[in-house]
């Protein structure tokens, strides 16, 4: 059993901020296309693309929080503000 009493935390790597920048584009993208006419009408009419569309939306959400917080702790820890 690994354990991280001794101050040793594995992390993963933050994003670059380019990288953190498209993420959080290709977020803002899945969830434009999620509520185009042509997906909302889809939904109307079909109870498992419905519901398949909200988890798709709380994902690009992810997507965006995540970019977020890298873009944010890599201003942080690089000492800009």
């Amino acid at each position: 059993m690994v354990s991280t009493t001794d101050g040793t935390r594995r992390r993963l790597p933050l994003l670059t901020p380019r990288q953190a920048v498209g993420l959080g584009a290709a977020g803002v993208v899945l969830e434009l296309l999620l509520i185009t006419p042509w997906v909302d009408d889809l939904a109307d009419r079909n109870s498992t693309v419905h519901f398949t569309q909200h988890g798709l939306i709380f994902l690009g959400g992810m997507l965006m929080g995540w970019a977020l917080r890298d873009l944010r702790l890599t201003s942080l820890l690089s000492g800009g503000r």
